[in-house]
């Protein structure tokens, strides 16, 4: 049997000294360890540097920018940093289930013609617990074309790292720069969505503000979308219209929490449980991330 291929991580930072530990924990404790990991210090002000300098693991690459230019900019300076045969994504607040990396290369190996592996995953908010589960769907090889949606949760997305490395992110976005790569990653390509949560999500969606920002990008990237496909992006423009509108009046009312648990599906018990082994875990091991 021959060599397993590698897993790139790539990790923009900005301020992430109280999360980013768990995170790094979540790649040491994978089953699949042919991995390595780039991580993009954007100009952080906290402790995050000097986290990141007591990395001892050689799997772990540093770079440190001496100020804050935005996750697209850090994105594409770890993409040009990144080595090995497929892409992965982590940010400092999120954190990846023990089995992540190891079930989507097995689909990845299993046809070459796959471009793309994505997962369901869960969403916490700042007080540790779950709200909800996205793109918890199974899709088998869907062939993609630019300018249609694309119904995976991005960030949780493994990818092949030479046909990535083609494309650029555009440093310039600092919403929906995620959409707008994708989107041109994948043309004519073909992707898989697994229904097993794999990926844990954090969400700060808990003031009026941010979930009104929030939406208000989401605007953005369908006007992105719009480039490519007029009608399709149109369509996706006017819902989150929609929503904008509906939140500005309906959470002074019901309040964000209510808004918050429709944006994915309700949680499943065994998420839940799942989700707080993982989590026990990687806070007993807190002393290993380094």
């Amino acid at each position: 049997m021959g060599t397993l291929p590698q897993v790139c991580i790539i990790m923009p930072v900005y301020n992430g000294a109280l999360t980013i530990r768990v995170a790094l924990r979540s790649l040491l404790l994978q089953t699949y360890q042919n991995w390595n990991c780039v991580i993009v210090n954007d100009g952080s002000t906290d402790g995050t540097k000097t986290i990141l300098d007591r990395l001892t693991d050689p799997r772990f690459r540093v770079y440190h920018l001496p100020e804050n230019h935005g996750r697209g900019y850090a994105r594409q300076v770890a993409l040009e940093h990144a080595e090995g045969d497929y892409l992965a994504y982590l940010d400092a607040d999120d954190f990846f289930h023990c089995d992540k990396l190891k079930c989507q290369v097995e689909i990845m190996m299993s046809d070459p013609d796959i471009d793309l592996v994505a997962c369901a995953l869960l969403t916490f908010g700042s007080d540790g617990k779950p709200i909800n589960t996205r793109a918890k769907i199974y899709r088998d090889v869907w062939n993609f074309k630019d300018g249609t949606n694309l119904l995976i949760a991005m960030s949780t997305a493994l990818i092949k790292l030479d046909r990535a490395r083609c494309i650029a992110y555009n440093s310039k976005l600092n919403a929906g720069e995620d959409l707008d790569y994708f989107s041109r990653y994948l043309d004519g390509g073909r992707y898989v969505n697994l229904d097993r949560v794999l990926f844990y999500y954090f969400t700060s969606l808990t003031t009026y503000r941010k979930m009104l920002v929030y939406t208000y990008n989401d605007c953005l990237r369908c006007l992105f979308l719009m480039r490519r496909n007029l009608l399709q992006g149109m369509k996706g423009f006017l819902v989150s219209l929609f929503k904008l509108g509906a939140y500005a009046v309906g959470i002074p009312i019901f309040g964000v929490d209510y808004f918050i648990g429709r944006r994915g599906t309700p949680l499943d018990e065994q998420d839940v449980e799942e989700y707080y082994v993982q989590l026990e875990t990687l806070t007993q091991n807190e002393t290993s991330a380094q």
